[in-house]
């Protein structure tokens, strides 16, 4: 067997190991049941929304919004390691059975989520077009041979030396998906055909006059610790992740709130602790919470569906926040600072309490709209504020 090929089974047995092992106990956790749940309830609201869509409704405009995102997002895994830039690189003619096993992998497995998001679109597709909607069938293939040219261009892509470079092919590849959706469901197979055809070849054409290596693993490996940390942050929220690497980003603009935190010897930990939090991924995973709640909060006419959503993500907050706790647990430097080791298990806290009840009143905005404001919604802050309260309390 070559050796890329048995390295490759290596690495893509281990892998699944990981998965399977941390799946387990998210299912433990119940998270497969909520999903069940949200399932059935989004497919219930989902069909109400349909009997009220106007005859006037971009039907084609929505559908590519929501499958471009699951067309032009196609990471590939690679699997690789640190020491592979190093014991790999000299391999590199024999890698292809390595890379394009990566690629097929990465296709199956996303193919997945394009599967059900395409048939999350059938429903109002079908209302907008009736008999002129193509078959389920026809629109699968369609999307899964896009799907698939999508990994072909991100391969290109990687191998582009310049960043620059690579961020405009991946706008215009964005930019290309929605325009070949559109085109499918507003005038049928043909006219997407055509369009996909025209991308692919401009694509190949643009590619030619840019400067790009056969494999780049600088940039192969960065992109793979990126998908791996994801991976890992996901699974921290069921159980804890002992490998979880820490990304620490410097943020100057956004770490200079935690000079808001008094300077006294007992807020050592607490000063830390929201640097952490500024700097590290767990920032980023709260704000796109926040952001994602309220553009839907924003959307929401129905008081009933606002406080389901406004409970959800700040529970999803909540839980995402119990993370900070777990930074710095196996660093030797905070416990050669002469501070008792009491103000560090209540610093955590007492800053993720800040952080949830700021998204609770950011939340909250949307409640003065007409139409959706009630008098029983003022429990909802309310109830942000007791959320904050319970997570300080915990490290007491």
């Amino acid at each position: 067997m070559n050796p890329a090929v048995r390295l490759w089974k290596e690495r893509l047995g281990a892998h699944l190991k990981v998965v399977s092992r941390y799946a387990f106990y998210a299912g433990q956790s119940g998270f497969f049941l909520f999903l069940f749940a949200a399932f059935i309830t989004t497919s219930y609201l989902y069909g109400k929304a349909l009997d009220r869509i106007p005859a006037s409704f971009p039907y084609a405009l929505v559908i590519a919004c929501w499958l471009t995102p699951f067309m032009a997002v196609s990471p590939i895994r690679t699997l690789l390691r640190q020491a592979d830039l190093v014991f790999l690189l000299p391999m590199e003619a024999r890698m292809g059975g390595y890379f394009r096993r990566s690629m097929l992998y990465s296709f199956a497995t996303q193919s997945f989520a394009a599967v059900l998001a395409v048939a999350a679109a059938m429903p109002l597709y079908r209302h907008g077009y009736g008999e002129r909607a193509l078959p389920f069938l026809v629109v699968l293939l369609f999307i899964l041979a896009l799907k698939f040219a999508n990994m072909l261009g991100n391969w290109t892509e990687s191998g582009m030396i310049r960043g620059g470079q690579r961020q405009t092919f991946r706008l215009v590849r964005w930019i290309a998906d929605a325009a070949i959706i559109y085109a499918l469901a507003s005038f049928g197979f043909i006219a997407g055909a055509v369009l996909l055809l025209a991308s692919l070849g401009a694509f190949a054409l643009g590619a030619r006059f840019v400067r790009r290596v056969p494999v780049n693993w600088p940039y192969l490996r960065m992109k793979e610790a990126a998908h791996r940390t994801t991976m890992l942050l996901f699974f921290n929220w069921f159980v804890d992740v002992d490998d979880l690497p820490n990304r620490v980003k410097p943020r100057r603009s956004l770490s200079k709130l935690a000079d808001l935190v008094p300077f006294r010897r007992e807020n050592a930990f607490r000063y830390l602790y929201a640097l952490t939090l500024l700097r590290s991924e767990l920032f980023g995973i709260t704000l796109r919470l926040t952001l994602l709640a309220l553009a839907i909060l924003l959307a929401v006419d129905n008081p009933l569906l606002y406080a389901g959503v406004y409970v959800l993500f700040q529970t999803v907050t909540c839980v995402q926040l119990s993370a900070l706790g777990r930074f710095h647990r196996y660093s030797v430097w905070p416990a050669l600072y002469p501070i008792p080791e009491t103000l560090r298990a209540s610093s955590a806290p007492r800053i993720a309490s800040v952080a949830q009840l700021v998204q609770a009143v950011v939340l909250a905005l949307p409640l003065c709209r007409p139409g959706v404001f009630e008098p029983w919604l003022l429990a909802l802050p309310a109830f942000g504020a007791a959320l904050a309260y319970a997570v300080r309390r915990r490290g007491q």
